[in-house]
């Protein structure tokens, strides 16, 4: 059912509830629930494919978790949201992260044995994460896995999304499916549950929703998503903080008398794939995007997408 919602946390040490009741799974970390430290004004949010699923990439061991390990520490990240995840990394980079909580959610295989987990390559579990800085107030009962309606394809399609009730703010990680056809159709129907989620279950909260895609910034599919003010089709509610416009979203009056095709300078950038960008960070308008970048990674066939960003008030305090 599309926006079904799977709300069971279990301990990394309980296994795995099969089916529509399987788990979201609290790696590490130690939230108190309320926001801590001192007031800042500037974050910065990761997104990144971790290609587990792949056999270039998705080998047993610590390589990948380490390296993105250390980017997390070196960036001074507060979010990270990642796809194509697996249980063994989750481990790691919580031993490796100490004043971070990472939370896993392992996808419900569609295509080979429905009711278990989809697999990583080595193989362990795998699914989809979000990680972020202790002390921001966030709970993992406040912790939601959505269902996307997906019927074909590899795997259940899922958004996890995380909320820090204080703050008013939500962190959301989202893989959609890849392919055109009766792929392209289903991609459709699951990018207008995430934007129906987003905009009703968390009203009034701030969003950061990081994730694959699977499609290029022109599409259609993309247009439920983008902000009316980019124009070019474009219907959705967010601002997305790797565009190469940064913070702004209506484009220049001769680009918006372009067609599609053509010309939309806000709705394009470099590729964070070889199949052309695919993955993305959306926001909501009142957040600011000071700068955003794309970072190489010998561990995925996916880019890492960085974006520093000034949240309103209510969701720094």
């Amino acid at each position: 059912m599309e926006g079904a919602i799977r709300r069971v946390i279990v301990p990394l040490s309980v296994a795995v509830v099969a089916g529509l009741v399987a788990a979201l799974v609290l790696l590490g970390g130690r939230d108190s629930g309320a926001p801590a430290g001192p007031e800042r004004g500037t974050f910065v949010i990761g997104q990144f494919n971790m290609a587990g699923g792949t056999t270039e990439h998705g080998g047993k061991g610590n390589p990948a978790p380490d390296a993105l390990a250390a980017d997390v520490k070196d960036r001074k990240a507060d979010f990270l949201t990642m796809q194509e995840t697996c249980r063994d990394w989750g481990e790691r980079l919580e031993d490796r992260l100490p004043g971070y909580t990472v939370l896993f959610s392992p996808v419900d295989n569609l295509a080979r044995n429905p009711g278990t987990p989809a697999r990583c390559h080595h193989p362990t579990d795998f699914g989809n994460t979000i990680v972020y800085r202790d002390g921001l107030g966030f709970d993992k009962d406040d912790a939601d896995v959505h269902q996307l309606g997906s019927t074909s394809g590899d795997e259940y399609r899922e958004m996890v999304c995380v909320r820090s009730k204080p703050r008013k703010l939500v962190v959301c990680s989202a893989h959609l499916t890849p392919g055109g056809g009766e792929y392209l159709s289903g991609r459709k129907r699951e990018v207008a549950t995430v934007q129906r989620i987003l905009t009703s279950r968390y009203e009034g909260y701030t969003v950061l929703l990081g994730g694959d895609i699977n499609d290029l910034p022109l599409s259609g599919v993309l247009d439920r998503l983008y902000h009316r003010d980019y124009g070019q089709g474009a219907r959705g509610a967010f601002k997305e903080a790797t565009s190469p416009c940064g913070d702004a979203m209506k484009p220049e009056r001769r680009a918006a008398q372009l067609p599609r095709a053509r010309y939309a300078p806000c709705r394009s950038g470099q590729p964070s794939h070889s199949k052309g960008k695919i993955d993305y960070v959306f926001v909501s308008p009142s957040v600011r995007v000071r700068s955003s970048g794309l970072s190489h990674s010998e561990h995925s066939d996916h880019k890492q997408l960085w974006a520093r960003l000034d949240l309103p008030k209510t969701s720094r305090r």
